[in-house]
């Protein structure tokens, strides 16, 4: 079964340093704009994945198209395979969520990945 947590910003901020492989889906309504990204962190590496089809699929309501890990991780190797990421550091990723902690209308998911 696929683990998944709804968290805030401060919660990703604490959880991450002490993560070793998992998944964040992100979206904000902000006034001209949707603000929406995937993170995926592997041991000290992080990657944003591009890829809306995936973003759409995790961060649906009643998320059903991924049962388990591998599944997503199939998911997320295949977006890696076409190039629809880049790597980020988590300098970045600390100033978005420490941006993201002063709205009130953020949704972040987290699907834990690791074994």
């Amino acid at each position: 079964m696929l683990h998944r947590e709804i968290l805030s910003p401060e919660e990703v901020l604490e959880k991450i340093p002490n993560l070793s492989e998992g998944l964040f889906a992100i979206r904000c309504k902000l006034t001209n704009k949707t603000y929406q990204v995937i993170i995926y962190k592997y041991e000290e590496d992080h990657f944003l994945i591009e890829n809306l089809a995936l973003l759409n699929v995790l961060l649906e309501e009643q998320q059903r198209f991924f049962g388990t890990p591998e599944q997503l991780l199939n998911e997320i190797e295949m977006s890696f395979e076409n190039n629809y990421y880049q790597p980020i550091s988590k300098e970045w990723i600390h100033l978005d969520l420490n941006t993201l902690k002063l709205l009130n209308n953020v949704e972040i998911k987290f699907f834990d990945l690791e074994e």
